[in-house]
């Protein structure tokens, strides 16, 4: 069986949304994103790190108990644990964000799951509600969007590194290494297949030529 990966127009919003993402970064205080607000990166330097072939940030699609409690019959917002509601820029990147995600579980969960990181189980819950009742339920949490990789500093040092570097090979295999590292801590079958294709993804720049794949194993960015 053949798996379709992301297409071009799929990575174009991939990067639209890192691109708003690193934006609502640059002008946010909060410690949750501090690991990336204390470099801050010129403009051609977020775009360079935007085309990244996957979603910088994460909506907790790992985090099972979190998206049961807010995908029960009852919608309404428990404000003891959702914390204070998202400002302005960051609702918005969570409804862009949550309709994108719908729409590709919903066309090519596969897809999803490369650029997400998101196991089957969270694909399926996004699939099973209409739009609207998914933003509803999960949109204005406050505690729903994470910087991705929280915990890996070096990880994020490369990103914000040879991730940004002006030779555009060195930014690829940066960028590539960083998917392939999401996708082998997934622990789920089929790994071997994701990261086949994820190898194999064109990036928004590259869209005529696919990238060779990079073994983090041996190769150090």
């Amino acid at each position: 069986m053949e798996y379709q990966g992301p297409t071009a127009d799929d990575l174009a919003n991939i990067e639209a949304l890192n691109r708003f993402f690193l934006g609502v970064v640059s002008e946010s205080d909060a410690a949750v994103f501090a690991g990336i607000a204390a470099r801050r990166l010129t403009e051609k330097q977020r775009l360079w790190l935007a085309s990244a072939p996957f979603l910088l940030f994460s909506l907790r699609e790992q985090d099972n108990d979190y998206w049961q409690h807010i995908l029960t019959d009852d919608p309404q917002i428990d404000l003891i644990d959702n914390g204070d509601p998202p400002d302005q820029r960051i609702g918005q990147l969570q409804m862009a964000a949550l309709g994108f995600l719908w729409q590709l579980v919903r066309r090519n969960p596969y897809a999803a799951r490369i650029i997400s990181g998101a196991p089957v189980s969270w694909c399926e819950q996004l699939a099973g509600f209409t739009l609207l009742s998914l933003l509803q339920r999960a949109a204005p949490r406050g505690d729903l969007l994470c910087i991705r990789f929280p915990d890996e500093d070096n990880l994020w040092r490369r990103l914000l590194g040879h991730g940004v570097s002006s030779r555009r090979q060195i930014r690829l295999t940066s960028h590539h290494s960083a998917l392939q590292a999401m996708l082998t801590r997934r622990q789920e079958p089929h790994y071997d297949r994701l990261s086949a294709a994820a190898c194999t993804m064109q990036t928004p720049g590259q869209r005529d030529v696919r990238p060779r794949a990079v073994d983090i194993r041996s190769r150090q960015v």
